[in-house]
Order: structure tokens, then C-alpha cells, then sequence
């Protein structure tokens, strides 16, 4: 039995791994040892202290540890997995990804973290296993082909890897999927889940404001658990709810200074949006909140297109990894932030990424809950709003009370009558139909399969299950150029927590993200915590293609002369997208056209940059 770990050394200064010109770490081999077992951790294990006094062991440290902590941490854990197997997975919490040889029968354990914060890949070839933080790194020993999979990049363009958590674009790595352990003993592979978001029991209390004070209490403690223990770090801050909330319970450690990062559009080119629906600048709108804590120091810093160098091998956009998911998205964020946390010396990154299907989960198909149950009076406080709104209360009763509740099968035969595909999205997709045909994809109901008798429950669970794989997928970009980005709102009692509560806690009387509302009460401006309309995502995104059109346009030549991508591709409605480019910023916002420029060629070019890029081809 051999197995090789390749990963970046966590002992290393990350920025001095990957700055241009050096070479990435080496790979580490486990082999069977005189001394026994061996373990390698990458990451962070929360709460060791607890798991160091059942076993009767020392403390082991925090994510923040110093190296002499940290090889405590791993001896910590060591022991427990040596004395309780996969079992003692279950009452891990951090983020982590592990690989640990067993000396007694020769045995490899792989694990990581239940939300995706951290990724192995894995391969077997000629009995051989190995496994990396990321693809590209896997594809650094010869013996494994970098042999693409069509099905799994089908996948991926129609945002269903959850569907296939464990598939890559390469055919012979796999992901090893959040929240499960494979087990490698004598060639045989062992794939078990020790974690799922599924709840296991629920959480009632006889007032509402204890509801509150146990979520406030479990943020404030994740996030305190996720600080650096000494020096500066970062919080991600928007006038939305999620990162408000990391923010202000980061305030509560009133001994801490920190920074904030608050991205503004670029000022540059024209935004797209709806003000009906968005507020377009969040640097003036979160400067009261600024006001109210001055252990912050706040930064607004401007969105802005990457350069083509970005674009070309070694970088931002350009990885042997992963396609990214669609043109510049990453580059909206990631860079000014990267910028800025450099010039700080931060290396810890706060967001609040899995808000939206945590704290401030928006409840909205409660409606369906209601009608399910018989409550007709809760029922119509979760139609209040909308009426006031003017949102359509028959547009509301349906889709988030009646569509909910019927069978797949039903939905499936309006939607056919109608000359719809099931999936709404499949019209919008670069994929060639008769592959997406062989895999069913146009056919998968995006309405989250029943699983608890509750529709809003299981569509929070769902939403949960795909952002996992998803995070998992691009946990690369996490921890990349020596800056850690950690989600307090991903903390794992905190999810237990959101998932076991009752559904009127996210929405009542037409109130939606009603638990987070109730937790910045007090906390942040009224304004922010009353909130209804939200930033649009890359708001500049038709401006900066505008001005990479003649970039976009070779690229999709290349596109179109690569057998692979067109084995994957729809290229003809691509290059049709292409050719019906918009005269202004108001044209391309406006649907089908937005969804086809964004998602068709958009996301479409990005895989078929990375496989005409894959197949070597020097034209």
C-alpha cells in the first residue's frame, strides 16, 4: 500500500508559496514507519480543549496557534482518531482537512471539515492513492492523466455539482465530498458522511427574544473562535445583513481593534441595477454603523477590471484547478480585497458568507409550511408585506405556497405544456443538448427534494448542501496569497442551531429574515437591520466585458476550434449570444439576454478556456 499527500505546508507562509517566480510546496509522502502512524492537518480544529480532556490530553490551542500548539493540536487529534476511528469526526469543529496513516495496519484516513472551508482531492491509479488540496497539485505526479470529464463540466455550468459532489472536470480525481472520511485500506476505498445538515433534534423555547440571545451568543462565540489571536484582521463589510452581523459581534470583543473592507463599483464605468431592488454604493450606507464602534477602522476600496495578465498562466483567472464560474465575478471581490489586506499584514479574512442559509435564511416558503398545516391566519401575516410591497399576492400564494406543496411530476407536466424545459434555468445554459439529454439535466427539478415534511426546512437544507460542494469546489480561493477568509456564519453548532429552530423565526407577518433582523436590533443602524433591497452582484459586469469584447471574441474562436470544448459546449449559441451583443449597459440587463450573456457565454467561456487550454493547443 503507498499514499502520497500533496499539499501546500501549512507551516509555510502562504504568500512566499505561490509569489511568481517560486515553486509551490512539495509533495509529502505517507509511508508505513518505524514509529507507527502519521498525520498531516491543514487548517484548524476548534474547541481541542474539549476533545483534549476526554481523552486526557493537553489543550490543544486555537485556529490562531503558534507552531509548538499546533503540533499539539495534531498529536490531539492523532489519538483520537487512533482511538475512536471515523467516530470521532463527528464532534470535530474548525476548519480542516486531515490524511492520517495508521502504522498498525497500514491503513490511510482522509477527512474534511462538514461546510467545505477545506478540500482534498483524491485518485487511485495502479493501486496507488493520492490525494491534495487541490487538482492541479495532483496533476503534478506523472503517473495521473489529466483527462477531462465532460459530465462533470455539464454538471458544473448548470450549478448542480451537489448533484455529483463528488466528480471533478478530471476524470480520475474526485473531490472528497464535505463533511465525509474516506478510509483506504488494502486498495479498497471506504466513502462515510459524518456529518449532515439533516437536523437531528429541535430547538423550541417559550419566548422569542431567547430565540435571539442563544443566535447572538453562538455568532459572538464563533467569531471570537475564528480571530487571530493577536494583531490586525479583516472584516468583509456590506449594508447587508450577514456581514453587519459578523461585524458588530467582532465589535463585542471591545479589547480588539480590526479593519473593515466595504467593495464600491467601479467608478469607472456605468452599474447595472434596479433601485427598486438595490442600493448601488454600500460604503456611504455602512458609515453610520462605522460610527457607532470606533475600535473599527473602515475602508472602501473600488471594484476595478483585472488586468489581461490576470487572465494568462500564473494568473488570478488562470488555474489548472477548477474553471471559475463565470467572467471577472471572482475579480470583483477577491483582488481589492487581497490589495488591501497586504497592505494591513492581515492574514485573517471574516465574512459572512453562509448567512443566507443561516442567521438570516428568509423564510419565505413558511407560506407553504402554513397552508400544509391548516394555519391560515399565520398563513396570511406571510402575505403582508407583499401586498404592501405590490409584489402580486397571487404571484406570492403561488410560488412560495401552492407550487411548493405539488409533486415534481405535476410541475413537470404545466412546464411541459407550456414548452418548457423542467429546469427553468436549462435555456440559458452553454451545455450541448443532447449531452445535457444523457444526463437529465434539463429535466432536475430545482424545488429541494421533501425530506423533512417541511418545504422551507428542506429548501434551507438544500440551499446548505449546495453552497457546501460549492465552497468545497473553490476552497482554493479561501486560503490563497497567505490571506485565510473564515465564516463565523458557517460555524457548525451555529448551523445546527439555525436548522433546529421553528420556521416562524425566519419570517412572521410579512416580515422576512426576521431571527437576523431581531439580532442586529441594537446593534446597527435601523436602516441596515430594516433593509428589504439588497447589493447586485457585480453590478459593472457588462461594462468590463464591453471592453473585453475583442478579448471575448478571440477567446471564443479558440473555443470554437477545440474538439474538447465543443465536445462539452454549445458553441452555436454562444457565438449567437456573442453576435447579438446589447448597445447599452439597460439592453444587456434585461431578460433572456442577461441570463444568456452571463450564463451561456459567460460561464461557458470560462470551461471552454479551460479546456481548449487543457488540450496543450499553441495557436
Amino acid at each position: 500500500m503507498n499514499a502520497r499527500l500533496a499539499v501546500l505546508d501549512p507551516g509555510a507562509p502562504t504568500a512566499a508559496r505561490l509569489r511568481p517566480g517560486r515553486a509551490p510546496g512539495r509533495p509529502r509522502t505517507i509511508l508505513p514507519a518505524p514509529d507507527g502512524s502519521g498525520l498531516v492537518l491543514d487548517g484548524h480544529i476548534l474547541k481541542a480543549a474539549g476533545l483534549a480532556d476526554r481523552l486526557g490530553l493537553p489543550d490543544g490551542g486555537s485556529p490562531a496557534r503558534t507552531t509548538e500548539q499546533a503540533r499539539t493540536a495534531e498529536q490531539i487529534l492523532d489519538v483520537a482518531l487512533a482511538r475512536l476511528g471515523i467516530d470521532a469526526l463527528g464532534g470535530l469543529r474548525g476548519d480542516f482537512a486531515l490524511a492520517r496513516h495508521d502504522g498498525r495496519d497500514g491503513s490511510c484516513l482522509l477527512a474534511v471539515d462538514a461546510m467545505g472551508h477545506r478540500a482534498l482531492y483524491y485518485a487511485v491509479v495502479d493501486g496507488c492513492l493520492y490525494a491534495a488540496s487541490r487538482p492541479g497539485l495532483l496533476l503534478g505526479f506523472p503517473e495521473l492523466p489529466d483527462t477531462p470529464d465532460p459530465e462533470a463540466l455539464a454538471y458544473r455550468l448548470y450549478d448542480l455539482q451537489h448533484l455529483a459532489p463528488e466528480r471533478t472536470p478530471y476524470r480520475h480525481i474526485n473531490l472528497l465530498p464535505p463533511g465525509h472520511a474516506l478510509l483506504w485500506r488494502d486498495g479498497a476505498l471506504t466513502l462515510r458522511s459524518f456529518w449532515s445538515p439533516i437536523p437531528r433534534r429541535s430547538v423550541r423555547y417559550r419566548r422569542d427574544d431567547d430565540y435571539v440571545a442563544a443566535a447572538r451568543e453562538l455568532l459572538d462565540r464563533a467569531v471570537a473562535d475564528r480571530m487571530p489571536e493577536t494583531g490586525p484582521f479583516l472584516c468583509h463589510l456590506s449594508a447587508g445583513l450577514d456581514s453587519s452581523a459578523v461585524v458588530t459581534a467582532a465589535a463585542q470583543q471591545r479589547d480588539r481593534m480590526f479593519h473593515t473592507v466595504t467593495v464600491r463599483p467601479d467608478p469607472t464605468v456605468a452599474a447595472i441595477h434596479d433601485p427598486a431592488r438595490h442600493f448601488i454604493d454600500e460604503w456611504p450606507r455602512v458609515q453610520p454603523l462605522l460610527a457607532m464602534y470606533p475600535q473599527i477602522t473602515g475602508h472602501g476600496v473600488d471594484a476595478g477590471l483585472p488586468s489581461l495578465a490576470e487572465e494568462e498562466m500564473g494568473g488570478f483567472f488562470w488555474s489548472r484547478d477548477l474553471p471559475l464560474p463565470s467572467l471577472h465575478s471572482a475579480g470583483w471581490l477577491y483582488p481589492p480585497v487581497r490589495d488591501l489586506a497586504r497592505r494591513l499584514g492581515v492574514s485573517v479574512v471574516l465574512s459572512g458568507g453562509y448567512g443566507n442559509a443561516t442567521i438570516s435564511h428568509d423564510g419565505r416558503l413558511g407560506l407553504a409550511d402554513a397552508l400544509r398545516r391548516g394555519r391560515m391566519l399565520q398563513a396570511m401575516g406571510f402575505m403582508k408585506r407583499r401586498a404592501r410591497r405590490g409584489t402580486g399576492l397571487a404571484r406570492t400564494l403561488w410560488h412560495n405556497g401552492i407550487r411548493p406543496l405539488l409533486p415534481f411530476g405535476h410541475r413537470l407536466t404545466r412546464r411541459a405544456r407550456a414548452g418548457l424545459p423542467a429546469n427553468p434555468w436549462a435555456d440559458f445554459v452553454g451545455v450541448r443538448m443532447d449531452l445535457a439529454d444523457r444526463l437529465g439535466l434539463s429535466a432536475v427539478d430545482p424545488t429541494p427534494p421533501s425530506r423533512t415534511g417541511s418545504p422551507d426546512l428542506d429548501r434551507q437544507i438544500a440551499g446548505i448542501e449546495a453552497m457546501r460542494v460549492r465552497r468545497a469546489g473553490f476552497g482554493f480561493l479561501t486560503t490563497a496569497d497567505g490571506i485565510e477568509i473564515r465564516d463565523p456564519t458557517a460555524d457548525l453548532d451555529l448551523v445546527e442551531f439555525c436548522l433546529a429552530i421553528p420556521r416562524d423565526q425566519y419570517h412572521r407577518n410579512g416580515i422576512d429574515r426576521y431571527l437576523a433582523r431581531r439580532m442586529l436590533a441594537g446593534r446597527v443602524p435601523a436602516p441596515i437591520a430594516a433593509e428589504t433591497r439588497i447589493a447586485p452582484g457585480q453590478p459593472e459586469w457588462f461594462a468590463w466585458a464591453d471592453q473585453r469584447r475583442d478579448w471575448i471574441r478571440a477567446e471564443l474562436e479558440r473555443i470554437e476550434r477545440s474538439p474538447l470544448a465543443r465536445e462539452v459546449l454549445d458553441v452555436a449559441l454562444m457565438r449567437k449570444v456573442f453576435d447579438d451583443w446589447p448597445a447599452s449597459a439597460e439592453e444587456a440587463a434585461k431578460p433572456p439576454r442577461v441570463h444568456l450573456m452571463r450564463h451561456a457565454l459567460g460561464h461557458g467561456l470560462r470551461v471552454g478556456q479551460f479546456l481548449y487550454r487543457l488540450e496543450k493547443r499553441n495557436d
